[in-house]
């Protein structure tokens, strides 16, 4: 997949921006600039681009429903995701499964509404994932099957 440079992409007014570069293994664009905040579908963006690792620090994902898979196969995203406003977020499921390094402190994130599936594979496959960054999370409503399953050796 070949998108050249998509720094200056203006996807400002996309509500929907789902699986937009779902597959593109070797794909690692710069989207730090991007502006995502009235996007309600963040479904599969990056699931299956395992070499992105960019910066969405800055990301407004406020009004985001739908995080699910979004970073599913992401093998070397590490990206700073600490400080997203999640809140509205109703779907979560495998958001981050499969990032083999993802390891940052998600502990301020509010999932309280995260009851369309829940956070179920959340942190699925992720070896490096640090589970303490998790326990403030109330899950007592919630569906986590699986959410931080790994393999048998880990």
């Amino acid at each position: 997949c070949n998108y050249g440079d998509v720094s200056s992409w203006n996807i400002s007014h996309a509500r929907n921006v789902g699986a937009m570069f779902e597959g593109c293994g070797s794909f690692n664009g710069n989207v730090s600039s991007w502006n995502v905040a009235n996007a309600g579908d963040l479904n599969s963006v990056f699931h299956g681009c395992g070499s992105f690792n960019g910066d969405v620090s800055s990301w407004n994902v406020a009004n985001a429903n739908n995080l699910s898979f979004l970073f599913y196969g992401c093998m070397s995203f590490n990206g700073d995701v600490s400080s997203w406003n999640v809140s509205n977020a109703t779907n979560m499921i495998s958001m981050f499964q499969g990032c083999f390094v993802f390891n940052r402190d998600v502990s301020s994130w509010n999932v309280a509404n995260a009851t369309h599936g829940g956070v179920s594979a959340m942190f699925d496959d992720c070896h490096s994932f640090n589970r303490h960054h998790v326990a403030t999370w109330n899950l007592s409503i919630y569906d986590i099957l699986s959410m931080f399953d790994v393999p048998f050796d880990e």
